[in-house]
């Protein structure tokens, strides 16, 4: 008997999804914008953007408009992935603040960055991860689409043989990058990706 694929293939109604996800991502982008450096304090998991002065002296200069994410993200509750059901703490505002240190550690001046984000409750949780790829859809922010690694955590012990990552090599300073063993980047080739990005 020949196999069928489309038996396994499940039909998705395009249009009811985005009846969630796009008010959802409008919603998202009409919040408002607070300094990463001086986080509200608040709790839940959700999706969250990342933003740039643009007129501020770094490398990305001139490349995104002030209200353009250089970088989305989510955070969802702890055991997730295993379908456990968890109370819902920090874990969104603390992965902010962990990327305000990999940002302090890369010697990018973090009173020029801002962020938005949105906390997302209930059975809303599970839309975390299509609400965050929708938004990456929308604008390929540079730091998701063209330059990789910025939300990379601590490499284990097994991956210790690998290059460091494209953001770490234009902003060295983590704690583990001289750990690394891979051979290094050519930091003018990805500084010309930057000056090359073209926002949507």
């Amino acid at each position: 008997m020949s196999f069928d694929s489309s038996n396994n293939v499940l039909p998705i109604d395009e249009e009811l999804i985005d009846k969630i996800l796009v008010p959802a991502a409008k919603h998202f982008l009409s919040t408002e914008q607070y300094p990463i450096s001086s986080l509200p304090m608040f709790t839940g998991v959700g999706v969250y953007a990342i933003y740039v002065d643009s007129g501020a002296d770094t490398i990305y200069n001139g490349v995104l408009s002030d209200d353009y994410p250089i970088y989305v993200g989510k955070a969802v509750p702890s055991g997730s992935r295993q379908g456990k059901s968890t109370t819902a703490k920090r874990q969104l505002r603390n992965r902010l603040l962990e990327h305000k240190r990999s940002m302090e550690q890369g010697g990018l001046p973090v009173e020029y960055f801002k962020c938005r984000f949105m906390v997302m409750t209930g059975i809303g949780e599970d839309l975390i991860p299509a609400l965050e790829s929708t938004l990456i859809r929308m604008f390929h922010p540079l730091w998701n689409s063209y330059i990789d690694g910025f939300g990379i955590h601590t490499p284990g012990e097994g991956r210790l043989n690998q290059q460091p990552s494209e953001w770490d090599t234009l902003h060295p300073g983590r704690p583990w990058l001289h750990k690394l063993t891979g051979a290094p980047r050519d930091r003018n080739q990805i500084a010309e990706k930057i000056c090359s990005y073209r926002m949507r």
